[in-house]
């Protein structure tokens, strides 16, 4: 039996401190009986991070981490296969840089994926910054899920069992591991996908090919997310729905769910629009903030699914 060693990989673009967080917390999750490697991809950050990293992480002090600096960015899953390639370990952890690993959640992770041989991807529990739970798994593409996603506002989040390890559908991607031998068996991270919806086709090729993919409660990491600004915020909700609308379209090929997502996304998001309007005069100031950056969200996803659908 060879060593038990997890490689963790991380993609990074312009967060450098967010990511140094992250590789410290990795480094100590291994909880003793597993080592852990982290592998940094850096893509093409302007604020440098590749450079920075590499001098907070010299190879001497610290021989388990590598910072791999990309001349271009290549997009979420192309860099998560770079990693890949150069892993070394029989568990890969595919972490995102605005992370914190708790305690021994790579050592449950790792030792969770070597009990089994029905294994696909497992997700520990992940939660938000002030301690609540983040959304940690999703149902694979049904009109169902459609329309509970785009109407959100009226069924709240679902409700998860966060006691029982249990086979799911999809697990978050950002933080998501497997096995080195059914992520080579799947042909990796789809490429053709720059950035959102990757983990949805990553958990369906995995359950394709007869493995379960699975929720590991007792592992926790904490994701950040939502830091940044305005703009970028509603940007990237935009980028999220169209990667979701191109993932219906080439995947999953069920061109009805085309229209429904934008029938459902349209009268959801007119919703949210003036709710958020509303909302934003009667918090208090510090929440008056979120509900404006979610307000302009809304308005920026209405504007995408009336206008620029396509």
């Amino acid at each position: 039996m060879g060593p038990r060693k997890c490689s963790v990989v991380i993609v990074s673009y312009n967060t450098f401190e967010l990511t140094k967080t992250a590789i410290d917390t990795a480094l100590q999750a291994g909880g003793g009986s597993v080592d852990v490697e982290v592998i940094v991809v850096d893509n093409d950050s302007p604020d440098g991070s590749a450079s920075r990293l590499a001098a907070a992480f010299p190879p001497r002090q610290f021989p388990s981490v590598s910072i791999v600096a990309q001349e271009r960015n290549t997009g979420f899953s192309a860099a998560n296969n770079k990693g890949a390639s150069l892993a070394s370990g029989s568990v890969l952890f595919f972490l995102n840089p605005d992370t914190i690993v708790h305690d021994n959640a790579i050592e449950l992770l790792y030792n969770f994926i070597e009990s089994r041989t029905d294994v696909g991807a497992v997700g520990p529990l992940v939660l938000n910054t002030d301690g609540t739970i983040q959304a940690s798994i999703s149902s694979f593409v049904s009109a169902r899920s459609i329309i509970r996603s785009n109407f959100s506002f009226l069924f709240g989040p679902p409700d998860e069992d966060v006691a029982t390890p249990r086979s799911v559908d999809i697990v978050k991607g950002c933080a998501l591991a497997i096995s080195r031998e059914v992520f080579d068996k799947v042909g990796g991270w789809d490429e053709s996908i720059f950035m959102y919806s990757e983990e949805t086709l990553l958990c369906r090729n995995v359950a394709e090919r007869g493995h379960a993919n699975f929720f590991l409660p007792s592992a926790v990491v904490t994701h950040i997310g939502g830091a940044s600004t305005a703009d970028t915020y509603a940007n990237q909700q935009v980028v999220a729905a169209r990667s979701f609308l191109d993932y219906l379209r080439r995947q999953d090929r069920r061109m009805h769910l085309v229209w429904l997502f934008r029938v459902t996304g349209a009268i959801g998001f007119a919703v949210r629009s003036v709710g958020f309007a509303v909302s934003r005069r009667l918090v208090n100031v510090e929440r008056r903030i979120e509900h404006q950056r979610r307000g302009d969200a809304a308005r920026r996803l209405l504007r995408w699914f009336l206008l620029e659908f396509d």
